[in-house]
């Protein structure tokens, strides 16, 4: 008969320890997949609003709007680095102002035309120049987003700083976990412990022979971690709603892209297994090798 292990797989320190570090590495799944979208969502604002800029033209008394909207159209065609340049009509104007004002306190008010450029980002043009061009057509003036993408670019930070500080978090809390699971199941086993001191084994095979239990027990809740947190990016983009700029977009993105993105995506949230088989490997032998009496 084959020689059962020094800690049964039933014991209740290691059943603890499975389900723990499976809910630790569902989080890390979550926190990983977060940052992924967080990084790409401000990657393809800042892109966008680095190839677009805005003319806005008041409505001045004793100027003919229309006029200077051919003036500004003017400049904006002949000037280098500008692709093209879109002169958006009232409604589409007032639409954009109405999750702020709401229609109706729209009406009978002086609401500023826009022009929208799209810009060259090979050749872009020289914004100090054309805002100063701009400027010359009396109620004109340029926007080239630069204070939102200034915004954008500080929230993305903050949230990647949060971001990795719940991963330092988490990765914490799972060594204490499983520092106390290996000193609570070497507690549990302390006679077979004994009784193999008595018979002349080391303390290096005893550690050897128990963190190999929890070598196991790392790698399979990190994979059930990871499981769970591919099925809830799953769910979220099969039942996240339809549209195309919301969760269940955004968890479709981040399952189903290109070849080059998917595997940095799928490469960085399988790096989660490898951390928690890691962490109880590293952490168990550590522990055990200074409960035993080994100094390391």
């Amino acid at each position: 008969m084959k020689p059962g292990s020094i800690i049964p797989s039933s014991a209740s320190s290691l059943t603890s320890l499975t389900v723990t570090m499976t809910v630790m590495s569902y989080l890390a799944c979550l926190a990983i997949g977060a940052l992924i979208l967080v990084d790409r969502a401000v990657t393809n604002w800042t892109s966008s609003l680095a190839r677009e800029m805005t003319v806005q033209l008041r409505i001045v008394r004793d100027t003919d709007i229309n006029q200077q909207l051919e003036k500004a159209q003017t400049v904006l065609s002949q000037f280098p680095g500008v692709l093209q340049s879109e002169v958006l009509d009232e409604v589409e104007s007032a639409r954009l102002l109405e999750p702020w004002l709401g229609t109706r306190s729209l009406e009978g008010l002086p609401v500023p035309r826009l022009i929208r450029i799209i810009t060259d980002t090979e050749n872009p043009p020289d914004v100090d120049v054309l805002e100063a061009e701009i400027s010359k057509i009396k109620g004109a003036r340029l926007d080239t987003h630069r204070k939102w993408e200034t915004e954008l670019t500080r929230m993305a930070r903050a949230l990647m700083v949060l971001s990795y500080s719940i991963l330092v978090l988490i990765s914490a809390s799972a060594i204490a976990i499983v520092i106390f699971a290996t000193r609570a199941v070497l507690q549990a086993n302390r006679h077979i412990v004994d009784l193999l001191h008595l018979i002349g084994a080391r303390d290096s095979y005893v550690a050897r022979q128990i963190d190999g239990r929890f070598l196991r027990t790392g790698m399979i809740a990190g994979f059930f971690g990871v499981g769970l947190g591919l099925l809830t990016f799953l769910l979220l983009g099969l039942f996240g709603g339809g549209s195309e700029s919301g969760v269940a977009a955004a968890s479709r993105s981040l399952l189903f892209s290109t070849p080059e993105s998917a595997l940095w995506t799928y490469g960085f949230l399988f790096l989660v297994p490898v951390t928690a088989t890691l962490i109880s490997l590293v952490t168990a032998r550590v522990t055990l090798l200074r409960r035993l009496g080994v100094v390391t």
